[in-house]
């Protein structure tokens, strides 16, 4: 059988940047079928500099992730704090909070969400809309965690779960298994992060 590189199950379109702390975290349902939304901000201070593709925003209270597709400024100029900005989003994780500031990459303080629950599907027929996520590409980038995919929970306690170290990666090809997935840090305070490319 010819080895088959990833691109041969699809495209990457979804990315989820884990930290799972002392609580068992899996893939974000809404990574698990491929969407694309739009989220209306504001401009909250004077260094609103304008959103490019590919940029990442994050949530400073919820932690909320997403990667930009687009941006459109609906009113308002960047750079003067009144910008009225539409983004177009992928790769959405978690959930945002009312009124909270975020920001591009690791600056925080850039926009605002105007309406949490007011970000909303986009329906113009792009590509890739409605796929369920066909295979995914599972990176522990830093210190150890426990995985499973099997159904079960990885506990810290009894070190159930397999070991993945530092830079160790899995691919994971089963869809039920990306549901089932889940990791944890392999014991309390050791600060693993997990980085996930999904596949459509």
């Amino acid at each position: 059988m010819p080895l088959l590189n990833l691109e041969y199950f699809g495209e990457a379109r979804g990315h989820q940047k884990i930290i799972p702390g002392d609580t068992a975290t899996g893939i974000d349902a809404q990574l698990l079928t491929y969407y694309e939304y739009f989220l209306n901000v504001s401009g909250v201070d004077a260094g609103s500099t304008e959103p490019t593709a590919g940029q990442w925003i994050v949530g400073q209270t919820s932690a909320a992730r997403a990667n930009i597709i687009s941006a459109v400024l609906n009113s308002g100029a960047y750079g003067n704090a009144n910008a009225r900005v539409t983004l177009r989003l992928r790769s959405m994780s978690g959930t945002w909070t009312a009124t909270e500031n975020l920001g591009i990459g690791a600056n925080l303080n850039h926009f605002t969400v105007t309406n949490p629950t007011g970000f909303t599907r986009c329906e113009d027929g792009y590509a890739y809309c409605g796929m369920p996520a066909k295979v995914a590409l599972i990176e522990v980038y830093t210190f150890t965690a426990l995985l499973a995919w099997d159904g079960s929970t990885p506990d810290q306690t009894s070190l159930i779960g397999i070991p993945f170290g530092s830079l160790m990666s899995v691919v994971l090809r089963d869809p039920n298994s990306l549901r089932k997935f889940r990791c944890i840090d392999y014991t309390s305070g050791s600060a693993s992060t997990i980085q996930v490319a999904l596949y459509y």
